[in-house]
């Protein structure tokens, strides 16, 4: 009975001390600042040519944030040789990517995939709509999956160029107890 009993007390002193190691502050953050990434995927709009797209920041919860799936856009690629221009819908995702807080900033690897085609539909909850370019229009087709990996500084943006002039930016930015920004992501809102 002592025996069963001395195990009891050790596991439930290894648990006690498990779960006080995971309620720590994640190295190089104070007490009470959180993180959030910020990211962007943006395109030249096809009808205008000033730049185009979505911008949203994710605060990172237990670790991780969810992938997010962009709105549907239509791109638009022409040649010097005088052919008419082609046109396509992009559907497009960031994966949920892996993170690891690091002193100064958050090891950070993503995938993020553009689809262009003549068509596409997307579907998120209730909500579904689709785009299609018409059949006397040239269409542009392409797959394309990037996956890169940066140690982000607090502050810092990083890109990477996807075809048809698509580019994915990503910061991770400090708030402090009180929610206020402590570092600036230069990522334009769009």
């Amino acid at each position: 009975m002592q025996r069963i009993l001395t195990l009891s007390s050790l596991a439930a002193s290894g648990l006690l001390l498990s779960a006080c190691a995971s309620l720590g502050t994640p190295a190089g953050l104070q007490a009470g600042q959180t993180v959030a990434v910020v990211n962007s995927l943006s395109w030249d709009n096809p009808l205008t040519g000033k730049r185009d797209g979505v911008r949203t920041s994710w605060p990172i919860k237990n670790g991780k944030i969810a992938p997010e799936y962009f709105p549907l856009a239509q791109l638009k690629q022409c040649d010097a040789d005088g052919k008419p221009c082609a046109w396509g819908v992009m559907r497009a995702q960031r994966g949920a990517p892996t993170l690891a807080y690091v002193d100064g900033g958050v090891d950070l690897a993503v995938s993020v995939s553009i689809d262009v085609a003549r068509r596409q539909d997307a579907r998120q909850g209730e909500t579904q709509t689709a785009m299609a370019i018409p059949q006397d229009v040239a269409a542009l087709a392409g797959k394309q999956c990037v996956q890169p990996s940066w140690k982000l500084k607090y502050g810092k943006v990083e890109q990477v160029e996807l075809d048809y002039g698509v580019r994915y930016q990503v910061c991770v930015q400090r708030y402090d107890a009180a929610g206020k920004a402590i570092d600036t992501c230069a990522i334009p809102f769009i």
